[in-house]
């Protein structure tokens, strides 16, 4: 998520929210290997590996300059300590709903197949340290970003993509004004779709900043 010009960092009461940076992976790799996480995350709930996190992070690296979205790290203010991310990601969903089925979405415009309708739309998504469940972060970062989303971004609405057993995701969206919003099918999984209301007359549909 690029932050506004002048903006380095976004803070909460006990967060700080930055730019994702190389020196993170370790942690990212980390916790992308736990199946507690993964569980939430992936088609199959496989963890991932060390290869495929590093590409994950390249990704979100370039998703910073190409279109002016992507996680941020989530940095505990007490002792510094890097615990989760929480950030705007790209989504792509078909824009007419499907005569038969549920409607197809894909995690990054260039997932998605040529020919078909489509809606740009941003995911505010977050993944944290299981150490540091039930602490109420999650929720505060969020807060954090979808804030920013509304008041400086100006977006009109946000998605969270929820895996139907993912109950502490659900609570986090819930609690923080998100309303379930039927479902869609993304990487070959059925996720609930929740709808974060943000800016009256904002920009619904998000622009990429480069097409290189």
């Amino acid at each position: 998520m690029t932050l506004a010009h002048g903006t380095d960092r976004l803070e909460s009461a006990r967060l700080v929210l930055r730019r994702i940076a190389p020196d993170d992976l370790p942690f990212f790799t980390r916790i992308h290997a736990l199946p507690e996480v993964a569980q939430h995350l992936y088609p199959g709930g496989r963890p991932r590996s060390p290869e495929e996190t590093a590409a994950w992070l390249q990704y979100t690296l370039a998703s910073y300059e190409q279109l002016a979205l992507g996680y941020l790290a989530v940095l505990r203010k007490e002792d510094g300590a890097l615990i989760g991310r929480c950030g705007l990601m790209d989504l792509v969903v078909e824009s007419a709903a499907p005569e038969h089925g549920i409607r197809r979405g894909w995690f990054g415009r260039e997932q998605a197949p040529a020919g078909v309708a489509l809606t740009f739309e941003c995911e505010l998504g977050y993944t944290f340290d299981p150490a540091v469940w039930g602490q109420g972060f999650a929720t505060e970062a969020a807060r954090c970003v979808r804030d920013y989303a509304r008041d400086v971004l100006r977006l009109s609405y946000a998605i969270s993509a929820i895996l139907p057993q993912n109950a502490r995701s659900r609570r986090v969206a819930e609690r923080s004004g998100a309303r379930a919003a039927g479902q869609m099918e993304v990487v070959g999984l059925t996720w609930d779709r929740y709808v974060w209301p943000l800016a009256t007359g904002g920009a619904a549909r998000l622009q990429p900043a480069s097409t290189k």
